[in-house]
């Protein structure tokens, strides 16, 4: 098998395989489910410029998809809870490598190339902005897809300011696919974006942008942090993203915007400024999971579609997720896996 792992499977015998070559063949597919299925680690770096952070087959919205982080300069903002720029190039990686990394993707999953209804194209940061990421590389990398007749939608993940229609519209014509916008919204409140958050965005320029994705024709999908304040309580933290996700949706509208939300509950990043903040607080408590779904499912009882972003993408401890809270348990976290499920979005591992 590829990247040198070993197989062991002992011959059957002539009456049949015994209890332990069962045992050893569930080892082998529990092994090989961890290390390249859903449960995979996200938070390590790529061992070379040619090979992406990450790349994964799953089942999501419904869609087969193909989801890649790829290995590029990382991003420029540095938001205050956001770990991920660290693992990233602090230099310049050029067109042809990028396009590597998408050939290697290619190679390793090339049995599954003829199912894929949906590539997910990021590299935590934004696929637009062409001082980390080549203009040359995306529309190559984008522009292949034409020739996976089963892809219908690329999703493309990136800050808003970043966007221009033209350039939407000129990767649209050459893929012939529905293009979907991927982005970090986090909050309506000014306060939070910038003195808690630092997002370094204001609301005008978050709406310049969905002015771009509406007159491209795309769609939009949102995350929206749950509790992105630490010194909230739950019923301050439920109420902030009830807002916030109204307002993305009120916009959305105005512009016939198709809209999704990724509700995430807030987790503690290592290594960031939030994490040191933290620290230095005696009463800290992440979300609590049930506000969590609760406000997932009023909101698609208004015809909101909302999923839940379970995962802390291998960047956090326990004790800093919503596993801490009183309220966690197995089944409560299942509840969360069957409505995303249920919803056509099966989200990835659940936080570990």
């Amino acid at each position: 098998m590829s990247d040198g792992t070993v197989v062991r499977y002992r011959a059957a015998s002539t009456t049949g395989r015994t209890g332990d070559d069962v045992s050893d063949l569930q080892q082998l597919l529990g092994g090989l489910y961890r290390e390249f299925g859903p449960p995979k680690p996200m938070g390590a770096s790529a061992p070379a410029t040619d090979r992406p952070h990450f790349f994964l087959h799953r089942n999501f919205l419904g869609e087969q998809d193909l989801a890649i982080l790829f290995n590029t300069k990382r991003c420029r903002y540095q938001c205050t809870f956001c770990a991920l720029p660290a693992k990233s190039s602090r230099r310049w990686i050029p067109a042809d490598a990028v396009t590597a990394q998408f050939e290697h993707v290619a190679g390793e999953l090339r049995h599954s190339l003829g199912v894929l209804e949906r590539v997910t194209i990021a590299n935590e940061g934004s696929v637009f902005d062409e001082a980390t990421f080549p203009a040359e590389a995306l529309t190559e990398i984008a522009g292949s897809l034409r020739k996976l007749p089963r892809v219908r939608r690329i999703v493309l993940e990136t800050r808003l300011e970043f966007l221009r229609r033209e350039r939407l519209d000129e990767l649209r014509e050459l893929t012939g696919k529905q293009l979907n916008v991927l982005t970090g919204f986090e909050t309506h409140d000014p306060s939070l974006r910038e003195e808690i958050l630092g997002k370094r965005q204001s609301l005008e320029s978050f709406a310049g942008g969905l002015d771009e994705v509406a007159a491209a024709g795309a769609e939009l999908t949102a995350y929206v942090l749950f509790k992105p304040e630490p010194t909230m309580t739950d019923a301050e933290a439920f109420a902030e993203a009830e807002a916030s996700i109204d307002h993305l949706q009120r916009e959305c509208e105005r512009r016939a915007i198709p809209l999704q939300v990724r509700l995430n509950p807030m987790y503690v990043a290592r290594g960031t400024v939030l994490a040191r903040r933290v620290a230095e607080m005696d009463d800290y408590l992440p979300p609590r999971l049930s506000d969590v779904i609760e406000l997932a499912e009023r909101k698609r009882g208004e015809g909101v579609d909302v999923y839940l972003g379970l995962t802390s993408e291998g960047l956090s401890d326990d004790e800093d997720t919503y596993r801490s809270r009183e309220d966690f348990s197995r089944s409560l976290l299942k509840r969360g896996i069957i409505m995303n499920s249920e919803a056509g979005a099966v989200a990835t591992a659940p936080a570990s």
